[in-house]
């Protein structure tokens, strides 16, 4: 094929054999090789475009399931019990721990049970006025004392009880047994080698059954009282400040304890503080830098404290130490 150009104008011209290929109708050539589709090419063509949205949905469909599937693995699962729960079961003993010993207790002991050595010790003191009659247990009165028997009950390994005469302060007669407050000196409270103690401390408050009282006593009018440090027993516990150690003492009613001072001077000045000033304390004696001192049985039970100042001539009262106590039963 033959091509002129004049100006910017192209001429196509073509052989009469060149028109005669295409029916000899006025068609322009293809400029390609290309062959016309077939029909099952088309038909391939439009089936591949159906899976190429189908594989779009498809995706788009399984992140959405995706997501909703994690939302739910994030929300908290409610579960619906299908009755009440089950009781746990009791845990199996352990062997190891089948002896541990449980804390001191007691039993009283009348006078048929009574060890031959207390008895004969009683008797020495008492001759044949013990027990007392049901007259003088009757008559007994706040600041009395009675004197009865107790031994430790075995447990664990603590397997040998012993027995010990223990002194009360009769805090008031009932119509089975007589209320008071152990005094001191108690030996055999806690365990000790194969001995079970009694548990029954210097201060504890104790009722002891009227026939298990061997020995009921008043001092005599005309005696006279002993006064001064230890006058009223040994103290059970020195108490050092709670201002220098953050410690709050427990305490019984009736009992001597010995409180710790920084120092001492002739000027000290002693304050409790209590709600509505219902403790009472009473100073027994001192010895060097400690104060020996009780709370009656009347004062108000629970915490308060006492408070020690120095009056000084020039600068007033001057803080010296603080005790937080805890007055118990």
């Amino acid at each position: 094929m033959a091509v002129s150009a004049t100006a910017n104008d192209f001429l196509f011209e073509a052989r009469e054999d060149e028109f005669s290929r295409f029916g000899g109708r006025g068609q322009v050539p293809p400029l390609t090789d290309e062959k016309p589709l077939k029909p099952w090419a088309v038909a391939g063509l439009t089936v591949l475009g159906i899976g190429v949205v189908a594989a779009a949905v498809g995706g788009v469909v399984w992140w959405v399931r995706k997501r909703k599937a994690e939302a739910e693995s994030r929300a908290p699962i409610k579960i619906e019990p299908s009755g009440p729960p089950r009781p746990a079961p009791a845990p199996a003993p352990d062997p190891a721990r089948a002896n541990d010993p449980r804390p001191p207790s007691h039993a009283f002991v009348g006078k048929a049970q009574l060890h031959p050595d207390l008895a004969e010790e009683l008797a020495g003191m008492f001759g044949n006025a013990w027990p007392p009659d049901k007259e003088t247990v009757d008559n007994l009165q706040p600041d009395d004392v009675v004197v009865f028997a107790a031994e430790g009950v075995p447990t664990g390994n603590f397997t040998e009880p012993r027995q010990e005469l223990i002194t009360a302060q009769v805090l008031s007669v009932e119509e089975t047994h007589v209320r008071g407050r152990v005094k001191g000196p108690v030996e055999y409270a806690a365990h000790f080698a194969a001995h079970p103690g009694h548990g029954l401390e210097v201060g504890e408050s104790v009722e002891v059954p009227r026939s298990k009282i061997l020995v009921a006593a008043r001092q005599k009018a005309e005696e006279a009282k002993p006064i001064g440090y230890d006058s009223e027993g040994k103290s059970i516990a020195q108490l050092k400040p709670t201002s220098l150690t953050t410690k709050v003492h427990a305490v019984k009613p009736g009992t001597p304890y010995d409180l710790v001072l920084p120092y001492r001077t002739e000027r000290l000045v002693w304050q409790v503080k209590a709600k509505d000033n219902l403790v009472t304390m009473i100073q027994i004696g001192e010895k060097g830098l400690l104060e020996q001192i009780k709370f009656t049985e009347g004062s108000l039970r629970g915490t308060f404290s006492v408070v020690l100042l120095n009056d000084d001539p020039k600068d007033g009262l001057i803080f010296v130490a603080r005790w937080d106590l805890d007055l118990q039963a």
